[in-house]
């Protein structure tokens, strides 16, 4: 009886902390300070014939629209998750050794992410404003134009 007891008291206060904590800290206040970032980084060259997407790049119809159907064949290079810190600039290596700078400025309501993203100049320097974005979670955008190998680096951006 005595142990039923403390259990129910237990439970009781278990289930008051738990609102109390909800109540004071909602789920969305702590989520808006980060997001998950996945980046996906391509290669897109123009071959003779139709041309591939490689393993790994899934079902991306964007790449079949301009300016991205330029090029007809797509190589993944490297996909990684990165956890983004509001305002907290993270940096990623890309494979012509520049490097990505990815800062979360903001989590909005729905929510939308608001990032922007910056690439080194060759040789390092000031970082060059490259893009700034609002966008909803699960929803992959690109964005090309550095020259690699023949082609051109493709960046992706999924946010969850």
């Amino acid at each position: 009886m005595i142990q039923a007891r403390r259990a129910f008291i237990g439970a009781v206060l278990g289930a008051a902390l738990a609102l109390a904590f909800a109540f004071f800290f909602p789920r969305d206040a702590r989520a808006q300070n980060r997001a998950t970032l996945e980046v996906m980084v391509i290669h897109a060259t123009q071959t003779p014939g139709v041309g591939s997407i490689g393993p790994g790049i899934g079902n991306m119809p964007q790449l079949q629209q301009p300016p991205f159907s330029a090029w007809n064949t797509f190589r993944l290079l490297a996909k990684q998750s990165l956890t983004l810190q509001k305002n907290a600039p993270m940096t990623y290596t890309l494979p012509n050794g520049r490097t990505l700078q990815i800062t979360l400025e903001d989590v909005s309501a729905g929510p939308r992410f608001k990032i922007a993203a910056a690439i080194n100049q060759p040789g390092g320097g000031q970082y060059l404003k490259l893009l700034e974005v609002t966008a909803p979670p699960n929803q992959t955008f690109f964005v090309a134009g550095q020259q690699y190998q023949g082609g051109v680096i493709i960046i992706g951006f999924t946010l969850h």
